[in-house]
């Protein structure tokens, strides 16, 4: 079989084959071995039966897909409420939870099924009394809880000290979180609403889902609380799997995928150094939204417009981009330019795949590291 006979294959097959120009070498190399490249095609086109992308001697599927528009609005269509949870299930979850957070005496008075503001999710509001809760439409996991403080009787001796906190805070997730979610959870950020620990009358804690020695901020579960008397104030849950994808890019090819998006993106700025560090991050739309509305993504103004000097107010008719809410093993990619003022970058390379699948204005390392070493948090000692 030559060569021609291999493209036709190819393209009577309508297959894709995204390959990264680190291993462009390597695909000549199996060239000379014909016979062997079209049983890896025939292969890749009868387990996939789609896209596919090819790292090394491995054929992968492609995860990144161009994010898909619609536009803000509160109100479901039709085909969208068919595959809410209908009221009555709503319902009776809330009442349940009322019960697990102690609110015995209380049942759900008012529904609502809206849209996620800036989302595009469907979302069931629930009231009692003193409650308001939030349940996702679609699958009825809870999705968070408010509570004023001014339903508990805070007690005169309300302060507590930072490990009696941290004490408290791993009772709270025990009590709370979702009942069929069997993994660990890392406490990350411990804080409260005052300065001086036996002051606060409201303390928060923030724990991640824990991959091994990687946290994921996807999965992840906020507990606001009364001291003392461990009223529950605020619960927040977000629950975006983490796939568990391997890791097959290596730092320096996750590193050149970067620079050379990045050389595409930015045609007037020079990159001064790179930084690399696996991270666990859900993928987003920033990185095409730099590319395609640059000027927009910079300066936030794709979604909103000026109001007076400081203001700003959401845009009318304005279209929101979004991407599955899908979580990986990437590459954070920051890159530093060699000019003052003008901001970093973070790119998240998919690990398996070196796919640019999202990314973030600034240094996503930076971010993490004033979490982790605020002097309010819970590593300091």
């Amino acid at each position: 079989m030559d060569e021609k006979m291999i493209n036709s294959i190819i393209s009577k097959s309508q297959m894709k084959i995204a390959v990264s120009k680190f291993n462009e070498e390597d695909i000549k190399m199996k060239k000379r071995n014909i016979s062997k490249l079209v049983a890896t095609f025939i292969l890749a086109i009868t387990v996939t039966g789609g896209l596919v992308y090819a790292t090394g001697s491995t054929i992968y599927e492609k995860v990144w897909k161009q994010p898909e528009t619609y536009k803000i609005t509160q109100n479901l269509t039709e085909d969208e409420k068919s595959k809410c949870i209908s009221e009555e299930q709503a319902r009776t979850i809330g009442n349940k939870y009322l019960k697990k957070i102690g609110f015995n005496n209380q049942t759900i008075e008012q529904l609502s099924l809206l849209k996620e503001f800036m989302k595009d999710d469907n979302i069931w509001i629930l009231h009692s009394e003193k409650v308001t809760m939030e349940i996702d439409a679609e699958n009825g996991k809870i999705k968070s809880i408010n509570i004023p403080t001014f339903e508990y009787k805070i007690p005169y001796n309300y302060g507590i000290t930072r490990k009696q906190a941290r004490k408290v805070a791993k009772e709270l997730l025990e009590k709370y979180r979702p009942e069929n979610d069997k993994g660990e959870y890392e406490l990350i950020s411990l804080k409260r609403n005052n300065e001086e620990d036996k002051q606060a009358y409201i303390w928060y804690a923030d724990f991640y889902k824990k991959y091994g020695d990687l946290i994921n901020p996807a999965e992840k579960i906020s507990i606001g609380w009364v001291p003392n008397i461990n009223g529950l104030y605020s619960l927040n849950i977000e629950s975006n799997t983490f796939e568990n994808n391997e890791q097959k890019i290596s730092k320096e090819e996750a590193i050149k995928i970067a620079i050379e998006k990045d050389k595409q993106i930015e045609k007037n700025k020079t990159i001064k150094k790179t930084k690399a560090k696996i991270r666990i991050k859900q993928m987003n739309e920033n990185v095409y939204l730099r590319e395609n509305f640059k000027e927009d993504y910079e300066n936030r103004t794709l979604y909103f417009e000026k109001n007076g000097e400081d203001g700003y107010t959401l845009k009318k008719d304005a279209t929101i981009y979004k991407t599955e809410k899908r979580v990986r093993k990437v590459w954070c990619i920051v890159v530093y330019y060699d000019m003052d003022n003008i901001g970093d970058y973070t790119y998240y390379i998919d690990s398996t795949t070196g796919e640019i699948i999202g990314g973030e204005l600034g240094d996503d390392f930076y971010s993490e590291d004033v979490l982790r070493e605020d002097p309010n948090n819970v590593i300091k000692k």
